[in-house]
C-alpha cells in the first residue's frame, strides 16, 4: 500500500513541477517580449523625434553646432547614446564613446539598413558582464530621399532586473506548490488505498467463480471506478444477451410481415427458415415445424430450381422466374443469393416476389402502345393513299373527285387530332397535372343544356330523349367543363349505339352526400364478358362499328378518370339487346364558397 502511495505522490509532484515549469517559461517569455517591445517602441519614438529635428540640419537650415547641441540635449533627456550620420555613413554628431567617431564612417548593421530607408534594431551583449544593449537606427528622409540616419542605443539592465525578480517569484511559488503537493498527495493516497483490500477480496471471490454478487463500491475515485466498471461489464453482458434475443425477435417479426417471401437454406440445401409470405406464395399447407430441417428437393420437388441452386452454392447469385400452376397461377420472380460466414458459404437466401400485377401492367402498356400505333397508322395510311392517288392521277381526276378525296383526308386528320387530344388529356390525368376549377354546380341545369345541345342529333336519328330530375336538387362541387365533357361522351355513345326509334333517358337523384347522374339507353347493349374492360383505353366491343361512328376508344377511360378525380365513381350496367345504363356520382357542396382549383 505504501509503494502505491509513494508512486502516486511522485506522480503528483512531477505533474505539478511540469505544469509550473511550462507556465513559468511561457509567462517569462511573454513578459520578456512585452518589456522588450515596449522598450524598443519608446526608443524608436525618441529616434523618430530626433530625426525630425535633425532634418533641419540636412535641409541646410541649421549648422553643425545645432546638430551637436541637439544630440547632447537628447542624451540628457533620454539617457541613450546617440549617433547621427549623413547619407554616406559619415558620423556628423555623437555622444559618449561615439564622439570619437565624428568624421569617420560608421558601419554598424542597423545604420546600413537605416540608410537604405528601413528602421532597424538589434540587441547585442556588451562588456564582460554581458549586459544587453538595444541598438536602433531610423532614416532621416527629405522628399522621400534618405539624407542620413539617427541611431540610439540604450541598456536593458532595468528590463532584465524586472524579469529576474519575476523569475524569483515563480521559483518561490513552485517550491510552495511542490510542498503542498507532497502533503496533499499522501493524504489523498491514503483515501484511495483503503478500499483496495475490499476490492481485492471481492475480486478473489469472483476468480473462484462466484458471480452472483456485484463488487461493492465505496467511492467514486479510480478504485471505485474500477469496481463500477466491473459491475458495468457484468450488467452489459446480461443486456447484450437480452438485445441479441430481442434483435432475433425483431428480425423474425420483420420477415413474418414482409410481402415478399423469404427462405433460407444451409450449405447442404436444408430449409432453415421460411416466412408466411413464402408459404402463401408457394401454397404450402404443412406447418413450418414439418418443413424446417428438411432438404429443399424434398419439400419443393416440382419447383425446378436445381440448376439455380448449384450456381448459388458456387457463390454466384442468380434470378429465375416461376409461373403457371406451380406458382399458384401467378408470376413469381425468384432471386437466389449466397451468404457467407467469414470466407465459407453459410447458406442460401431465396426471395420470392409476386410480379403478377407488374406483368399485367406491362402487358397493358404494350397493348396500349400497339393500339395507339394502330389507331394512328390507319388514318395515316388512308391519307397517304388518297394523296398518292391525287398526285399520280392529278390530270385525270375531276374536281368533284379531288374534293371528295380531300374531304376524306381532312376527316382522317380530324380523327387523328381527336385521338392526340384525348391522349394528351389522359396523360395529364395520369400525371396528376390536370387542374380542376371546382365550384358549386347546378347539375340539373347542366343536364338540360347538354340535352338541348344534342337535340338535333337525336331528331336526326329519330330517338326519344327524356329527363328524370327530382326537384330541389342540391349543387355538386365540380368543374363544369370537365363534367360537361363526361356527359357529352356518355350521351354521344348512347346516340351512336341506339337504333332509330329508341329511347335515351337522363336522370339525376341524390343518395346521401352524393348526386347520381344516370344515362340510360335502349341500344344494342354490351356482352357480359366485355363489360369489365369497357373502361380500358382503346377497348371496343365492336371495333368495326366504333371506328365507323368516329370514336377514339378513349372517351370512357377519360370519363372515369375525371369522375374519380372529383371523388366520385362511375358504373356500367348492360344487357345485350336491351340497352345500357351508365351512372356516375359527384359530391354535394356542404358550404357555399368560391372556386377551388386543384
Amino acid at each position: 500500500m505504501r509503494s502505491i502511495q509513494g508512486k502516486m505522490v511522485i506522480i503528483y509532484i512531477l505533474l505539478v513541477l511540469v505544469a509550473m515549469e511550462i507556465i513559468g517559461v511561457q509567462l517569462v517569455r511573454r513578459l520578456e517580449s512585452y518589456y522588450e517591445t515596449n522598450f524598443r517602441t519608446t526608443l524608436e519614438t525618441q529616434a523618430n523625434l530626433l530625426a525630425g529635428f535633425a532634418l533641419r540640419y540636412f535641409s541646410g537650415d541649421e549648422t553643425e553646432s545645432y546638430l551637436g547641441d541637439l544630440v547632447d540635449d537628447f542624451r540628457l533627456q533620454t539617457g541613450a547614446q546617440i549617433v547621427v550620420v549623413d547619407a554616406a555613413g559619415m558620423v556628423l554628431a555623437a555622444t559618449g564613446e561615439g564622439s570619437s567617431q565624428v568624421g569617420k564612417r560608421f558601419q554598424q548593421h542597423e545604420f546600413t539598413r537605416a540608410l537604405a530607408g528601413v528602421t532597424a534594431s538589434e540587441i547585442r551583449h556588451a562588456g564582460t558582464a554581458g549586459e544587453r544593449i538595444l541598438y536602433l537606427a531610423v532614416p532621416v528622409q527629405r522628399e522621400n530621399q534618405t539624407v542620413g540616419a539617427v541611431g540610439l542605443s540604450s541598456s536593458l539592465v532595468e528590463v532584465d532586473k524586472t524579469l529576474n525578480e519575476i523569475k524569483g517569484i515563480l521559483l518561490k511559488a513552485t517550491t510552495v506548490a511542490l510542498l503542498a503537493t507532497v502533503l496533499l498527495g499522501f493524504a489523498l493516497a491514503r483515501t484511495i488505498t483503503q478500499p483496495i483490500q475490499e476490492v481485492t477480496r471481492q475480486a478473489a471471490a469472483i476468480a473462484e467463480g462466484d458471480f452472483g454478487q456485484p463488487v461493492r463500491v465505496y467511492s467514486k475515485d479510480e478504485i471505485g471506478q474500477l469496481a463500477a466498471g466491473f459491475n458495468f461489464l457484468r450488467e452489459r453482458l446480461q443486456q447484450t444477451l437480452s438485445e441479441i434475443s430481442s434483435g432475433k425477435e425483431k428480425v423474425e417479426t420483420i420477415l413474418a410481415n414482409l410481402n415478399d417471401g423469404v427462405l433460407a437454406l444451409d450449405p447442404d440445401g436444408n430449409v432453415l427458415h421460411i416466412n408466411p409470405a413464402a408459404r402463401n406464395l408457394l401454397r404450402l399447407r404443412e406447418p413450418s415445424s414439418n418443413i424446417l430441417g428438411r432438404p429443399w428437393d424434398e419439400v419443393f420437388p416440382k419447383l425446378g430450381l436445381a440448376e439455380e441452386l448449384k450456381k448459388v452454392q458456387q457463390g454466384v447469385a442468380t434470378t429465375s422466374r416461376l409461373e403457371g400452376v406451380l406458382a399458384g397461377e401467378r408470376v413469381l420472380r425468384v432471386h437466389l443469393a449466397p451468404f457467407k460466414s467469414s470466407s465459407n458459404l453459410a447458406g442460401v437466401v431465396i426471395t420470392l416476389q409476386d410480379i403478377t400485377e407488374q406483368e399485367k401492367l406491362e402487358s397493358m402498356r404494350r397493348e396500349f402502345v400497339a393500339n395507339v400505333s394502330h389507331e394512328l397508322r390507319t388514318p395515316l395510311t388512308t391519307i397517304k393513299s388518297y394523296i398518292e392517288t391525287m398526285l399520280d392521277a392529278e390530270e385525270s381526276l375531276d374536281e368533284a373527285t379531288s374534293r371528295r378525296f380531300l374531304k376524306v383526308a381532312v376527316s382522317e386528320v380530324d380523327r387523328m387530332t381527336r385521338l392526340v387530344r384525348d391522349l394528351l388529356q389522359l396523360a395529364q390525368l395520369d400525371a396528376g397535372r390536370m387542374r380542376f376549377d371546382k365550384r358549386p354546380l347546378d347539375l340539373a341545369q347542366l343536364l338540360h343544356e347538354v340535352a338541348e345541345r344534342f337535340s338535333m342529333q337525336i331528331q336526326q336519328r329519330d330517338l326519344q330523349l327524356t329527363l328524370e330530375i327530382a326537384p330541389h336538387q342540391p349543387r355538386a362541387l365540380a368543374d363544369r367543363d370537365q363534367i360537361e365533357q363526361v356527359l357529352a361522351n356518355l350521351i354521344s355513345n348512347a346516340i351512336k349505339f341506339t337504333a332509330s326509334g329508341g329511347r335515351i333517358n337522363l336522370g339525376l337523384s341524390q343518395r346521401g352526400a352524393f348526386l347520381t347522374v344516370t344515362v340510360r339507353d335502349s341500344g344494342v347493349g354490351i356482352p357480359a364478358e366485355d363489360q369489365p374492360r369497357i373502361f380500358e383505353r382503346f377497348y371496343r366491343v365492336d371495333k368495326a362499328r366504333s371506328r365507323a361512328v368516329g370514336g377514339t376508344g378513349l372517351g370512357l377511360s377519360i370519363a372515369r378518370q375525371i369522375v374519380e378525380a372529383h371523388g366520385g365513381e362511375i358504373r356500367l350496367e348492360s344487357t345485350p339487346g336491351e340497352g345500357t345504363k351508365v351512372s356516375f356520382t359527384l359530391p354535394i357542396v356542404t358550404e357555399e364558397g368560391g372556386g377551388v382549383v386543384v
